[in-house]
């Protein structure tokens, strides 16, 4: 299995379906890297330790975490299913970024950038690293997000404990989005 397809099946599998190939999440997203292994194998796939280590090592998104003891994986962002990623609430920088395809512009502008499917909204720190999320799902645009206004306004935020460039939060109100000219 090559880098990228390895990392998409991790993405799937310790994001959104370990139940795809059996195995079992922790409380916090936690899997046990030799049951990834041998799960993965008996469901034809061609994963193994050292496109583990390249992925964690080489991947510009930085999607994953090692446990201290490099005996457990887990995705440390983007999960679809209740984990708890022990996130503590950090306050964000004076303005975020979100990237969205043209069509979702004026519906968000209204009601908000909400989680979806997600447990939480992601926002870049760059405009660049914004626009690569939008242009994956179509003509890019870019909302600025006030962030630290909301976290004055009691939002929370916390920052992926895997990519630095990521932040979280449930939700982002329509008074805090202003669609960058």
């Amino acid at each position: 299995m090559d880098f990228t397809a390895a990392s998409k099946f991790l993405s799937y599998v310790l994001r959104h379906h370990p139940e795809a190939i059996g195995i079992e999440l922790d409380d916090h997203g936690w899997a046990n890297i030799d049951d990834l292994l041998e799960k993965a194998q008996n469901k034809g796939k061609d994963v193994d330790r050292d496109i583990i280590w390249q992925i964690i090592a080489n991947s510009a998104k930085q999607r994953f975490i090692l446990s201290s003891d490099k005996k457990y994986i887990r995705a440390g962002y983007g999960h679809s299913i209740d984990v708890d990623l022990q996130l503590k609430p950090k306050t964000p920088p004076e303005k975020l970024y979100h990237g969205t395809d043209y069509d979702n512009v004026a519906p968000i502008l209204e009601d908000g950038i909400k989680a979806q499917s997600r447990n939480f909204v992601h926002l870049s720190t760059t405009i660049e690293e914004a626009r690569k999320v939008g242009s994956r799902h179509g003509k890019p645009e870019i909302l600025i997000v006030f962030s630290k206004q909301m976290s004055k306004d009691r939002y929370r935020f916390y920052q992926s404990q895997s990519e630095a460039s990521v932040w979280l939060t449930p939700f982002v109100p329509p008074q805090f989005l202003k669609r960058k000219s």
